[in-house]
């Protein structure tokens, strides 16, 4: 396996051209237009690539078959030659899909932790945001003005003014628009990666705003900025799980173009199976989910990875035992679980049994002793 320099990434572009087309990061870093990395089988004539994106986000292309690449990207994935000292692994997509049934031998002996999502496109929006924006709620662009009227710029919000900031073209560079309620903004959808007229959408709300339609205000007011200002197609990509994302993609009439598979690998093992755990969860696999966290405690009994104790009670909870499922809190809030508002939100209905007071106080002391 060698890497390629930067000025020979135009060498591996036609084994990814696919995934250029859906994956804005993919596209990003084979043109130089994001910091990545490149690794091929052959450095004049590659028939499989890799493509590492800073941040984690990876892309496989090329000849399935090739064995001896698959098995250098294994050794370069455990010896941290693609993670640096830092790194904590990262979210893999390939093409084309016979890349599937070769993932389990890159990755292992880590299990791949697999979730389908969909990829949603828009070229063109017909949707009245303005006239659905709910009193009390400001729908504004991301740029200096919120910070001057005292508004606190966070997360994918500040990314996108950073970015601007230093662009000679903000437009082609990253574009956003926030909600804002009292002042704070309480959901922002953000288009950050922008690359040969393609943009890819983010989107976040806090869960105490959502199911207010903010998620869709917010996401087609950049649609439509992006759309009018050098952005030909909107990618959107979500777990075809989160149905959330997928009604709010239905709602704005974008196009579902496909379904793809994507492969997380953690390097820390006991945090892998945690994220497959919560992965299985969420799609609502309780059984495969289960079978996850009660093999984790087994080999590590109470020296488990808290998670594995509060997942396994939400499955047990869903699989209506909620017996069985205070047990497990029991443990989770012991070893040191400290989300006492989320607990409260998963397991509303042991809200009356008399032990449920104590096992909030207990999250309550682990907040507070963390937060020392």
């Amino acid at each position: 396996m060698f890497e390629l320099v930067p000025s020979d990434f135009h060498k591996a572009q036609s084994l990814f051209d696919p995934l250029m087309a859906t994956q804005m990061f993919c596209a990003g870093v084979l043109e130089g237009l994001y910091a990545g990395r490149v690794f091929v089988d052959d450095p004049e004539q590659p028939r499989s690539g890799f493509v590492a994106k800073d941040g984690g986000w990876w892309f496989l292309a090329g000849d399935p078959g090739d064995e001896a690449f698959n098995r250098a990207l294994n050794t370069a994935l455990f010896d941290r030659t693609i993670l640096g000292e830092k790194g904590w692994g990262g979210m893999l997509v390939c093409h084309p899909a016979d890349w599937d049934a070769q993932i389990p031998a890159i990755y292992a002996p880590r299990i791949p932790n697999v979730t389908e999502r969909l990829h949603y496109t828009c070229r063109r929006l017909e949707f009245d945001w303005r006239g659905q924006i709910p009193d009390g709620i400001e729908v504004r662009f991301v740029d200096e003005t919120l910070a001057a009227d005292g508004i606190e710029i966070h997360g994918a919000a500040a990314d996108v003014l950073a970015l601007r900031r230093d662009a000679l073209e903000p437009d082609r560079k990253a574009v956003g628009f926030v909600a804002v309620h009292d002042g704070r903004i309480v959901a922002s959808s953000v288009i950050d990666c922008i690359v040969g007229g393609g943009g890819d959408i983010g989107l976040f709300t806090d869960g105490e705003y959502r199911r207010r339609g903010l998620a869709a205000l917010t996401s087609a007011a950049v649609i439509e900025y992006a759309l009018s200002h050098g952005v030909d197609v909107v990618h959107w990509d979500c777990q075809a799980f989160n149905m959330g994302s997928i009604r709010t993609a239905e709602k704005l009439g974008l196009e579902l173009s496909g379904a793809h598979l994507m492969y997380t690998f953690i390097l820390n093992p006991v945090i892998h199976d945690v994220n497959r755990a919560w992965a299985q969860l969420d799609a609502g696999h309780y059984d495969r989910t289960a079978g996850i966290c009660r093999q984790a405690i087994e080999a590590a009994g109470d020296s488990a990875h808290v998670h594995f104790y509060y997942v396994l009670a939400r499955c047990l909870m869903a699989s209506g035992r909620p017996d069985e499922a205070l047990k497990n809190l029991e443990v989770a809030a012991r070893l040191g679980w400290d989300s006492a508002e989320e607990a409260e939100t998963d397991f509303t209905t042991l809200a009356g049994d008399p032990s449920w007071a104590g096992i909030l106080d207990q999250m309550r002391v682990n907040a507070g002793a963390g937060a020392g």
